[in-house]
């Protein structure tokens, strides 16, 4: 199947409710395991959004570990510790692990140490002053240099969902800390068993920070990077990332109320990032609609012909009120310093994910509604086949313990977080973890539960 085909897919959701669509294509095959078990937590009744979602994956080589978001999806509580479980057996039984080790789950590097990004919680403003909007005149200075404990006049307000405002500053406008284009990570160095925090600096031109206040209280979104990191084909280290929820355009310097997709390369073994590159959403209300969140997670692969694939979602509900939006593609020719212009992948894609496999092809999963997987046909990445359904699309509401009575939740419908990730496990295997709301334990109650699958590619 061609990318630029894909529109068939969408027409036959949506016209039948998201039918099962075909899985096989001329010379590859994708082939769905059974299904195991990492973790079950409470019952979808009690906490359907939130808890128990977001599995990150790791092959550690004599091991599999994953971990597992247990709080609430909340900027202010990303860094919160998450349950970790490991899997010696290529991921047929699994059990819990001792969160203390989880930083040592990160890459391994070519000089033996691992490193891992992790999400981060966001910043409590409670002891900063924020200028009063109606401060604003035409003589405001912009350039003004920053005053401490105070946060200027924002250069974007963005509204979303149940009253939160989201006010987007360029970076070098805040006063100290918040400043400081730097992530955090954790480093493993190759022989130790300690753990070193480091801080990186990231080179990020019209780096922009976001602040969200809802019922009087602000905070800052913190900075970290979303993707997976790499190690590409030129031995660098390479890490997907987007923007806050509204961002300056490097390329006017004007606010723009969307996410942009970027992709960052280090030279220096994760030492410090520079921006490599960066999709801006072009919103024309047609090909690119307005009503959309922007580019926002994102993924790379390289293909065996040297070129490079990018895939971007664009559903963002806080800031739409629509939970699908199509997911798209970008391809680079000369290692990610220009890009095609985006066209359409799929007409649903949350979460993309690409792995390249050991056998030659690449796969990509995505998401919401249902859970897929498409594999590579050629050694450009222009063509795919059919989706594999790993979830259907179709209305899941009934499988709940109470089914809903009248119209069902879009959650409800869809029954899983719908954030799929792939982690390589062989010459052509991979396994896919996945989130169900309505799996049932051993007595029949339906729990939510995080669930992985092994993906065979068998080629002709």
């Amino acid at each position: 199947m061609s990318v630029f085909t894909n529109l068939s897919f969408r027409q036959m959701c949506f016209s039948s409710l998201f039918a099962v669509v075909a899985t096989c294509s001329a010379g590859v095959r994708l082939v769905l395991g059974p299904e195991h078990v990492v973790v079950q937590g409470m019952r979808p009744e009690e906490h359907m959004w939130g808890p128990y979602q977001f599995p990150r994956p790791y092959n550690l080589g004599d091991r599999l570990v994953v971990s597992v978001h247990v709080s609430d999806d909340d900027i202010k509580n990303y860094g919160d510790p998450c349950r970790w479980y490991e899997s010696r057996d290529m991921g047929v039984t699994w059990h819990e692990t001792d969160p203390e080790n989880a930083p040592r789950f990160g890459l391994l590097l070519p000089d033996g140490d691992r490193l891992s990004f992790p999400q981060q919680s966001a910043i409590n403003l409670d002891s900063y002053t924020m200028t009063p909007i109606d401060y604003y005149t035409p003589g405001y200075d912009f350039d003004a240099d920053p005053q401490s404990g105070v946060l200027p006049i924002p250069d974007g307000i963005t509204y979303w969902m149940w009253g939160s405002e989201i006010r987007a500053y360029r970076a070098d406008r805040l006063p100290e800390p918040l400043c400081r284009s730097e992530w955090t990570a954790e480093r493993l160095k190759a022989g130790s068993d300690k753990v070193i925090e480091e801080k990186v600096p990231v080179e990020w031109p019209s780096l922009t920070r976001v602040v969200h206040t809802q019922n009087g209280r602000s905070v800052m979104k913190a900075l970290f990077p979303r993707g997976d990191l790499k190690i590409g084909p030129d031995g660098a280290l390479w890490i997907t990332a987007f923007s806050g929820e509204g961002h300056i355009n490097p390329a006017n310097g004007q606010y723009s109320p969307y996410y942009s997709a970027e992709i960052f390369r280090s030279e220096d073994g994760g030492r410090s990032f520079r921006q490599h590159a960066h999709m801006e959403y072009p919103a024309d209300g047609d090909k690119y609609p307005y009503l959309s969140g922007g580019f926002s997670d994102s993924d790379i692969a390289w293909m065996p012909d040297g070129s490079m694939l990018w895939m971007f979602r664009s559903n963002w509900f806080a800031s739409t009120g629509e939970e699908w939006s199509p997911m798209y593609w970008s391809r680079s020719t000369d290692m990610g310093l220009t890009w095609s212009k985006p066209e359409i992948f799929s007409e649903i894609g949350t979460l993309p994910r690409l792995v390249a496999m050991p056998c030659g092809t690449t796969l990509v999963c995505y998401a919401r509604p249902g859970t897929f997987i498409c594999a590579s046909l050629d050694d450009s990445g222009t063509q795919w086949t059919e989706p594999l359904e790993v979830m259907t699309a179709g209305d899941r509401s009934s499988l709940a313990n109470i089914p809903p009575q009248g119209a069902a939740t879009f959650h409800q419908w869809a029954g899983s977080c719908n954030n799929p990730e792939l982690l390589v496990i062989g010459n052509n295997k991979a396994l896919i973890f996945y989130s169900d709301f309505y799996y049932p334990d051993s007595e029949g109650v339906k729990r939510k539960t995080i669930l992985c699958r092994t993906v065979y590619v068998e080629k002709d």
